[in-house]
């Protein structure tokens, strides 16, 4: 895929990205914003590292232990799975069509252990199916057991299987 094709991505889908996963993501999310969607980000990444390198006109949440830290940091504890959940099915049931980017799932494995965080992207995929929003979640497979992958890809889309692909003017 080139810089300037984009994925035609369905209402109510959930997106994983394994290839140049971070950057394919983030690239994507902004081309969904552009089309005039209200988006959210969760990331494991510090909110003012993403916002520097991505300028973003969204809330940008980060997944953090210590959050008393920082003021100003909107932010979520990686071992409370069913509060990130809950933010993001309340965001997409507020914001029709809105679309979610979830960056750091590997960090929630390692907290939570692949089984629990399985489950709460279960909850939060049917969340995103009944609300026809977008969630994109980049994910290296690296970090994954092989099985722990085909897991995620059965319940995600990869965006290359079966995408229609369309150029930007």
């Amino acid at each position: 895929m080139t810089g300037n094709e984009a994925i035609v991505f369905k209402e109510g889908a959930s997106y994983i990205f394994t290839d140049n996963g971070v950057p394919r993501a983030f690239e994507q999310f902004k081309r969904l914003l552009a089309d005039g969607r209200r988006g959210l980000v969760i990331t494991r990444t510090h909110p003012s590292r993403v916002q520097l390198a991505h300028v973003l006109d969204c809330p940008i949440m980060w997944i953090a232990k210590n959050t008393k830290a920082t003021s100003g940091v909107l932010s979520l504890e990686p071992t409370r799975l069913m509060k990130i959940h809950s933010t993001i099915a309340d965001f997409v049931k507020a914001t029709k069509g809105a679309v979610v980017l979830l960056d750091g799932l590997e960090y929630l494995i390692t907290e939570n252990g692949f089984t629990s965080v399985m489950k709460a992207i279960q909850l939060t995929n049917e969340e995103v199916a009944m609300n026809d929003a977008f969630l994109l979640v980049p994910v290296d497979p690296r970090t994954l057991e092989t099985q722990q992958l085909g897991y995620l890809e059965r319940e995600f889309t990869l965006p290359d299987e079966g995408a229609r692909r369309v150029r930007f003017r």
